[in-house]
């Protein structure tokens, strides 16, 4: 490892024109300076090694000209000093599929930059790193315990090797002081937990950080919790019972975020759970920079990216966050370190206090030179006829042009009640038009008009289908009885297109599988042999919070094609491609392909079925009621590309009606709503606040010439206040060179 102290270190202080020599620990540390150091984080990479194979496509370095696997080794590897790294741990699931050979082969090229550098590590295997066949040991053949003890020299102490249950231990010195980092395999059985209880107890002086692939889970609210399945028992027999271990990492289940908890000692216990693979192009590149702020007492987790620092620009979405600052994602938690060990390590101290806050060393890194994604003016629909229109169009829903039984376009605000109609702006004569169902399962004011929209939708609002709990369990709106629109040819595909927003406040296990677009149906009804329920289109979201498109298609299979985890309170425009030729049905999100599309499906079910929108089916039921906005929604016949889809903008302007013309006064006068201006989410530097305060003015020079008045009166007992000053007011006051002292020089 490479040594980033020095000691004896000596520091010259000028006190009255003469010079005296100090200890560096005896200086007091410069303003902001603090003893801290940081680790590396690599939480679930199987969708990287999965989707990086000549097999898939290696649809990453197709697309950006990158791997996000090895773009976050490498990035931890060259930033390492700067973020006074000390040592870095994978999580585990460091493949998808073990039994796919060229999975391995990955993520031992983007491991390798770790075993070539300064920069020490450990591993241990997921549940996805195991094979049922005991006789293989791929996770062994690509990992050992020579590889690790050759990549590791300065930390690797031992490897516990047994059938799926591959633990090793490692020592990193940081600060000037010892910790032990306890990675255990997945759900290590008691042979693994005897042997790590050895470890503990022949290191009895050391804080132990403890990495497994599955301690916490989440719930659909963002609350942390020891898994039932194997989190808890961990806890209950092992955890608690050692006062030594103060901090626990794990991946496994879908989420972000952190608790606190007292062990048997009365101490407390940080339990982290990190896991991106369910987020945007299966994790998007994120790790987590964790630094030790030792001086001031807490711990400071950092989610980055920085694969989505190399993407480049014109193929950034709004999916593409650099940094989450979500409230699991980045954040602080107290540990008073001193404290907290005290009871077994009572000479445990802080290093050198020079070291900047690492966790604003990992943001400006990441920051720099990056453009966020912003939605060129050009794109944006210049009115309500700014979209290419498509010959083959089944159906084109506009909830903005929602009108009341009576005809009245509705207004913000406005109930759609019992007979509403969402217009088919294709369609003649209303044949295709949507109608608000009324009966006494489908009343009340669930369903209101919004001038919210995509900002690429060039429809004028969206529909909103508020919190379903407590309130009537159905708010649907149905196609006509007989319309064309409920029999459709898509022998030759299918391009299906929706605007949906899902609500900031969304809980998975209160909202999940709600449905935004079904058919009336049952596949068991309409399918010889087939005892599914389900009807045979259901596009809504889990309890996951991933889009679903699932179909029973006219040849082949029903299928099902999931997003990732998407996001809350931001439009997104979901396109779902069936292509014949390919037996393929794909999704993408705002232009995105989504990873897990689906093969071996053929058009839609060929039966008269009425479409429903805003909820779903059993045997024929309604249920799984929507929570959320829908926008303008398409069914087009046929393949149609991105520069046909309707975020894009035709060819040829079509002339506007004028607002005297138009039956939709929304139409005219509502502007499309304007994409949000990237939030700079960093907090003013020092030199930052000196260049803004001095620029553009003469304000600096009537601050500067008393400061250099008072230092020139001062003399040499100024003299080191130099450096301090230009800092804190962005000056570049110059210092002379100090005068030879014998012995010193």
């Amino acid at each position: 490892m490479t040594t980033r102290r020095l000691l004896g270190t000596l520091v010259t202080a000028s006190v009255a024109g003469t010079f005296l020599v100090v200890p560096a620990s005896a200086a007091e540390p410069e303003e902001g300076m603090g003893s801290r150091f940081s680790i590396g984080v690599l939480p679930d990479t199987q969708f990287y090694s999965r989707y990086s194979t000549p097999e898939t496509g290696n649809l990453a370095q197709a697309r950006y000209g990158s791997e996000p696997y090895k773009a976050q080794t490498e990035w931890l590897v060259k930033n390492q000093k700067a973020l006074n790294m000390d040592f870095a741990t994978h999580l585990g699931d460091v493949v998808d599929q073990a039994d796919i050979d060229g999975e391995w082969k990955v993520a031992d090229e983007a491991m390798k930059v770790l075993d070539e550098s300064d920069l020490n590590y450990s591993v241990l295997p997921g549940n996805h790193d195991m094979i049922d066949d005991k006789s293989a040991h791929p996770y062994n053949d690509y990992f050992s315990a020579k590889r690790a003890k050759a990549a590791n020299p300065e930390t690797f102490q031992e490897r516990h090797t047994a059938v799926n249950n591959d633990s090793e231990y490692h020592i990193f010195e940081a600060e000037g002081q010892k910790y032990l980092v306890l990675a255990l395999a997945w759900r290590a059985d008691d042979e693994a937990l005897k042997w790590a209880q050895g470890v503990l107890d022949a290191h009895p002086d050391l804080p132990v950080i403890l990495t497994s692939h599955e301690v916490l889970n989440i719930d659909g609210s963002g609350k942390v919790f020891y898994s039932d399945d194997y989190g808890q028992g961990l806890w209950d027999k092992f955890i608690k019972k050692n006062d030594q271990i103060f901090l626990t990492m794990g991946g496994h289940h879908h989420g972000a975020g952190y608790r606190v908890d007292k062990n048997d000692a009365g101490h407390d216990v940080i339990g982290i759970l990190q896991d991106y693979q369910m987020a945007y192009q299966g994790g998007n590149g994120l790790l987590g920079v964790l630094e030790f702020d030792l001086s001031g007492n807490e711990l400071e987790m950092t989610a980055l990216s920085p694969w989505v620092a190399q993407k480049p620009a014109k193929e950034l979405t709004q999916f593409d966050k650099l940094i989450l600052d979500g409230k699991g994602d980045s954040y602080h938690v107290p540990l008073n370190f001193k404290e907290r060990f005290a009871d077994f390590a009572p000479e445990w101290t802080i290093g050198d206090e020079n070291d900047p806050d690492l966790g604003q060393k990992a943001r400006d890194i990441a920051e720099e030179g990056y453009t966020p994604y912003t939605i060129p003016k050009d794109q944006l629909p210049e009115g309500p006829n700014d979209y290419v229109k498509a010959k083959e169009t089944v159906f084109h829903w506009r909830p903005g042009q929602t009108k009341n039984k009576d005809g009245k376009q509705l207004a913000e605000g406005d109930v759609a009640t019992e007979g509403a109609v969402i217009p088919d702006a294709f369609g003649a004569d209303g044949a295709g038009d949507l109608v608000r169902e009324g009966g006494p399962s489908n009343v009340g004011e669930r369903i209101t008009y919004s001038t919210d929209h995509h900002p690429l939708s060039s429809d004028s609002g969206s529909l909103y289908w508020s919190d379903p709990a407590g309130k009537a369990s159905m708010a649907e709106f149905r196609s006509k009885e007989g319309a064309a629109i409920n029999k459709v040819d898509t022998s030759a595909g299918y391009t299906f297109e929706s605007f949906v927003k899902i609500p900031k406040d969304f809980n998975g296990s209160e909202h999940g599988w709600g449905s935004a677009l079904s058919r009336d149906s049952s596949i068991a009804e309409l399918v010889d042999g087939s005892d599914d329920t389900d009807p045979t289109v259901m596009f809504g979201i889990s309890n996951l919070r991933e889009l679903r498109w699932w179909a029973e298609p006219k040849e082949g299979s029903g299928s099902t094609v999931w997003s990732h985890e998407v996001p809350t309170d931001e439009w997104m425009h979901i396109a779902v491609v069936n292509k014949p030729d390919s037996d393929t049905v794909e999704m993408f999100i705002n232009g995105a392909p989504i990873l897990r599309n689906a093969k071996g499906a053929e058009g839609l079910l060929p039966r008269e079925l009425q479409w429903v929108m805003g909820a779903g089916f059993d045997n024929r039921t309604p249920q799984d009621p929507w929570y959320g906005w829908i926008g303008e929604t398409r069914l087009t016949q046929g393949v149609l590309t991105p520069d046909q889809w309707l975020t894009a903008r035709p060819a040829v302007k079509e002339e506007e009606p004028s607002s005297s013309a138009s039956t939709s006064p929304s139409e005219s006068t509502t502007e499309p709503t304007k994409p949000t201006e990237p939030t700079n989410t960093k907090e003013p530097s020092a030199s930052g606040i000196g260049e803004a305060f001095f620029a553009g003015s003469s304000n600096g020079a009537k601050v500067i010439f008393p400061i250099v008045a008072v230092i020139a009166v001062l003399g040499g007992a100024a003299y080191a206040l130099i450096p301090t000053v230009n800092r804190i007011f962005g000056l570049n006051i110059p210092q002379p060179p100090l005068p030879k002292i014998p012995g010193l020089n």
